[in-house]
């Protein structure tokens, strides 16, 4: 503020004070405070700095920011010219006299110069330069709304209790690169835990506790890992490249040193920065070593590498006191001249917040645009009577299923667009709809007092922003709860509104954007439409893995097919309207539209008009054995799964078809899964999609098979093999020539060679679409008829299995056999392994060498001291491993069962401490149904498979149960398992794995199991009448171990 602004504020203030009333006006009414504080009295009895402070920044409206420690002693000292206790005060204005007019107002424009000025002293000396950190000139706000790149390091200690925090954050500052240091995170713990929308994460944690790093990125900036390393006891580092443009990259690494870490720590960390310091790089971290006093080692090591430290102020203070600190956070870039940093407090730890501002424009994303019908003016009477007003039965008339298809669009069409036509939207992606502006006026009014105390160094300040701070904090958790429990109150009965609400507490990232940069050969492109048409040349060329990998068409041919007796002819059924309607009336309105924009919310609305003139165009079909081109076409959305962002291999297709395809799809499906079920079609050992088969049913099968063989004490190998694409790679005339084979009449196999040709596919994001591909090879993803013939096209494999066991599900196979002697046992694995790879290749199907695996099953006998290999047809060993996941249960070679409790265990802990985490956010309803639905299917999957496991483990699962029932209960850690279990009513583990298991039993005696089950269930006949004869009674297999005994 100006001298000569000064003067003219006070003049026109004395002004208006004389103008305003004749009334007497005392320079003690006008400057000292109310008689609350201590500077009332005339005396100043208290001459302390704080009520000095308070008085200036209250009554006179100045900010406390001094950085001279006695500039209010001094502002004291000439304040005492106003009083003279053994005077009256001087007056403001007088009708009879002006120099107290005068005095008054010289006296004060001298107050005012002197507390404009900052820095007087009572006996002014030579200046000498305040311990105390001067704020920089980068404030909270200029971060907030800057124009560029904006970096931000936070060191958090521990970031999942803190998530809520941390999340506002990141709304508030929204920075584009923000770096975590200290995240204490594990292994086990989920990027979807985790995750901010609108952020890419990338983590190196620590393999033991503490430590750990983490950078989460902006989705607009195309970034990838460069390196990730963690040395125990020595760091924890991270490197992302950045793309700004298309010839321009940025270095960013993340990085943690424990204190106590060794020196060779930091040569080990240069060696690693030092090939990527090429190009423009900037280091975010905490390093534990105080850059106020740079150790010449470390200072040596900087200036070896060009780098520069721009945090110039402590980041670190003592508990209860500003007076002194450390600077152990740091930024460190090679090109200083281009950043702007700053240090702001924080609310998360003990560490200030460090940020800078890198100089340029940023890399902003642009609005997505969605194009959605309308439903602002729609009316669903008048679009009904409309739909009834157009004559569907012109179809019959028409002989082309393609014409009719054509008439039936159109005129659907033509009234939809009327009612309800498509319009653009913008997408508001506000990722924390809790942020309410009041916090963040409590966050910069938290800021406002952070700088007063940093400025003044007084308790007095830091009190006042501790009470801020954690006013802040109560108030963010408190918002977040309020807004959510409102959220699940509304939900009542409508669950697709439930799940979207927890979905959005979990900030699951599902977004389908494209990115704004793909990697093409050694080239990056930025153009929306060169990235949808290579997307789409890469998922449709997915299937040619075999053709890429195998050149040279070797034992091409298909194998042979089972020897049966020749099954009746199948032809389609005619489809009656009644299946049609009920097909339609089960559509789920919220799925998408397919490339004929006819909504499923739209059809099903309109059920049972559209019914009948559906069905007509559905066996005009199977007369013609054609189908319309519409109903072949697919739309593919890819959605990012993780990894680098340029690389399209890190994106998974997502294929949209016609609603009505699905439809149509589903009334074949029946009518062939009926004709193969009837026939014993499929192979017994085929459980892949099959009504009363299930991954339960195999498992227990394989199970049983390994666990007669250790009773018996003899060797069991398996080879699990694994295809690569294999529903993609399926080749059409093979697919044909089996259903040919299997009594499929001319009629259908033309209707099925017409499914598979002229398929197309087009890539479609953010309103763009990409131009149509052929698809030649693979069953259509997303299909209802593509699971099905896919079992149809594998299912003679099982007739190359030779002397060992087999068991297919959908692409997953399992190989195994035993024996007394472990030679003869891998030698007749290994025949079998090279005829199921030779049923394989004349599939055009390829091994997937790296994640075929192989285990032997040695519970009752010694390891051997070395296996023979298992080899592949290339000449590739098999990996032996000890623990694999089959079919969703991991399987040991001892049958504990110890790592899938494990994992079962550390699955249930994640989940229930994000419910424990945002416990204030559900209310008891909500609780209940998530326990019940989210936490009670993890433990009851394949119970009866791990039943047989130790006491000791399946108390640990029972450990985890407790704590989701505590979670509902809201009941202490010190309450009975029995009166958990009357709070909730429900049942023990133990009881919920016998009722399961008693549930099998039963299936099995009604034969709604596969009959490789249902053999192993004999009743039991009694040899006389008896009282308990009518009961039902099984036969109990000899065993010659407890082990199996249990099983």
């Amino acid at each position: 503020m100006s001298c000569p602004f000064l003067f003219w504020l006070v003049f026109i203030g004395l002004f208006h004070c004389r103008a305003s009333s004749p009334a007497h006006y005392t320079l003690s009414n006008l400057l000292v405070p109310p008689p609350t504080h201590a500077m009332t009295s005339p005396g100043f009895n208290d001459v302390s700095r704080d009520n000095i402070s308070l008085f200036i920044t209250q009554y006179l409206g100045l900010p406390p920011l001094y950085s001279h420690p006695t500039i209010h002693l001094s502002v004291h000292y000439t304040l005492m010219l106003f009083y003279r206790p053994q005077k009256p005060p001087f007056t403001l204005c007088s009708r009879r006299s002006r120099r107290p007019i005068l005095i008054a107002f010289s006296r004060t424009l001298i107050l005012l110069l002197l507390c404009s000025s900052g820095d007087v002293e009572v006996n002014p000396g030579p200046a000498v330069p305040s311990s105390t950190p001067i704020p920089q000139a980068l404030s909270f706000d200029d971060f907030c709304n800057r124009n560029s790149l904006g970096f931000m390091h936070v060191n958090i200690r521990s970031l999942l209790p803190k998530f809520v925090l941390f999340t506002a954050l990141a709304h508030s500052a929204n920075p584009d690169v923000l770096a975590v240091s200290e995240s204490w995170l594990r292994k086990t713990t989920k990027n979807s835990d985790i995750l901010i929308p609108n952020y890419n994460i990338f983590r190196q944690d620590r393999t033991a506790k503490g430590g750990g790093v983490a950078i989460y990125c902006k989705d607009s900036l195309q970034s990838s890992v460069l390196l990730s390393r963690s040395v125990p006891k020595q760091f924890e580092l991270l490197l992302l490249k950045i793309h700004l443009s298309k010839n321009k990259s940025l270095t960013v690494a993340a990085c943690y040193r424990p204190p106590s870490a060794p020196s060779c720590a930091l040569d080990t960390i240069c060696e690693l920065i030092a090939p990527h310091l090429s190009s423009e790089f900037v280091l975010l971290g905490d390093l534990n070593w105080n850059m106020l006093n740079t150790p010449a080692i470390l200072q040596s090591k900087l200036d070896a590498l060009n780098l520069t430290q721009i945090i110039n102020e402590p980041t670190r203070y003592l508990p209860k006191t500003l007076n002194t600190g450390t600077l152990i956070d740091i930024i460190l870039t090679n090109f200083p001249s281009k950043y702007t940093s700053a240090v702001f407090n924080q609310d998360l730890s003990d560490h200030c917040l460090i940020a800078c501002i890198r100089n340029g424009s940023a890399v902003k994303r642009p609005p997505l645009i969605t194009v959605n019908r309308s439903l602002k003016h729609f009316c669903e009477q008048a679009f009904l009577i409309d739909l009834a007003g157009v004559s569907w039965k012109d179809i019959d008339l028409i002989p082309s299923v393609e014409d009719a298809w054509i008439f039936f669009l159109n005129a659907f069409l033509t009234i939809l667009n009327k009612h309800a036509p498509f319009k653009k939207f913008r997408t508001r992606n506000r990722y924390s709809p809790w942020f309410s502006p009041d916090l963040t006026a409590l966050n910069q009014h938290k800021n406002i007092l952070w700088c007063s105390a940093l400025a003044s160094n007084s308790p007095r300040d830091m009190q006042l922003f501790r009470e801020a701070r954690n006013h802040y904090t109560q108030a963010v958790r408190k918002a977040k709860a309020s807004f959510f429990k409102q959220k699940f109150a509304s939900c009542n009965t409508n669950s697709k509104k439930f799940w979207d609400t927890v979905k959005s507490m979990e900030n699951k990232n599902t977004s389908s954007q494209l990115p704004t940069a793909l990697k093409i050969g050694n080239t990056v492109t930025t153009d929306k439409s060169t990235i949808i048409e290579n997307f789409n040349k890469h998922f449709s060329t997915a299937g040619h893995a075999f053709h890429l990998a195998t050149p040279t068409p070797d034992n091409s041919t298909a194998p042979p097919t089972a020897t049966r007796p020749s099954l009746p002819h199948f032809s389609f059924s005619q489809i009656h309207s009644a299946d049609v309607l009920k097909e339609l009336q089960n559509l789920d309105p919220y799925k998408s539209a397919g490339l004929d924009n006819l909504d499923p919310f739209f059809l099903k609305l309109s059920a049972e008009i559209v019914a009948t003139p559906i069905t007509s165009l559905f066996n005009l079909s199977f007369v013609s054995s054609e189908i319309p081109k519409d109903w072949k076409a697919a739309a593919v959305i890819p959605l990012f799964k993780g990894g680098d962002t340029l690389d399209p291999n890190c994106y998974r297709p997502i294929s949209i078809l016609p609603c009505l395809s699905k439809v149509f799809e589903s009334q074949v499906n029946k009518q062939i899964t009926d004709h193969f079920e009837s026939h014993h079609t499929f192979s017994a050992m085929q459980s892949g999609f099959r009504a009363g088969h299930g991954c339960t049913s195999a498992t227990l099968k394989v199970l049983n098979d390994i666990l007669t063989a250790i009773d018996k004490k003899h060797y069991c190998a398996a080879v699990f093999i694994d295809l690569a694409k294999a529903f993609d790679s399926v080749n059409h005339h093979i697919l044909i020539g089996r259903l040919d084979s299997l009594g499929f009449s001319n009629d259908c196999l033309a209707g099925f060679t017409n499914y598979f040709s002229d398929r197309v596919q087009c890539v479609k994001s953010e309103g763009l679409l990409s131009g149509p591909l052929a698809v030649s090879m693979g069953v259509p993803q997303g299909s209802i008829l593509g699971p099905t013939l896919f079992s149809v096209y594998i299912n003679e494999v099982a007739l190359a299995a030779g002397e060992s066991l087999i068991h297919l599900y959908a692409d997953d196979t399992i190989l195994y056999t035993s024996g007394p002697s472990l030679d003869t046992v891998l030698t007749t694995l290994q025949a079998s392994f090279n005829a199921i790879q030779l049923s394989f290749r004349g599939l055009q199907l390829l091994l997937n060498t790296s994640k075929t695996k192989c285990m032997l099953f040695n519970r009752s006998l010694p390891a051997p001291t070395r296996l023979s290999n298992i080899t592949t047809l290339d000449g590739s060993d098999l990996e032996y491993v000890d623990n694999y996941k089959y079919l969703g249960v991991w399987l040991d070679c001892k049958l504990s069962f110890q790592t899938h409790i494990k994992h079962l265990q550390s699955k249930v802990k994640s989940r229930i401490g994000f419910l424990f985490r945002n416990k204030a956010s559900f209310t008891h309803a909500a609780k209940h149904t998530l326990v019940k639905l989210t936490i009670l299917p993890i433990l009851d999957f394949g119970d009866v498979i791990y039943k047989i496991a130790s006491n000791t483990l399946l108390n640990k699962l029972d450990a985890v149960y407790h704590s989701a029932i505590r979670f509902i209960t809201k009941a202490p850690y010190t309450t009975h398992h029995c009166d958990l279990y009357a709070l909730v009513g429900w049942p023990s583990l133990h009881t919920r794995r016998q009722t399961h298991w008693l549930h099998v039993i039963y299936k099995t005696l009604l034969g709604k199991v596969p009959p490789y089950l249902s053999s192993l269930v004999t009743i039991a006949s009694p040899t006389c009448s008896t009282r308990s004869s009518r009961y039902i009674s099984l036969v109990t297999p000899k065993t010659n171990s407890f082990f199996s005994r249990l099983s």
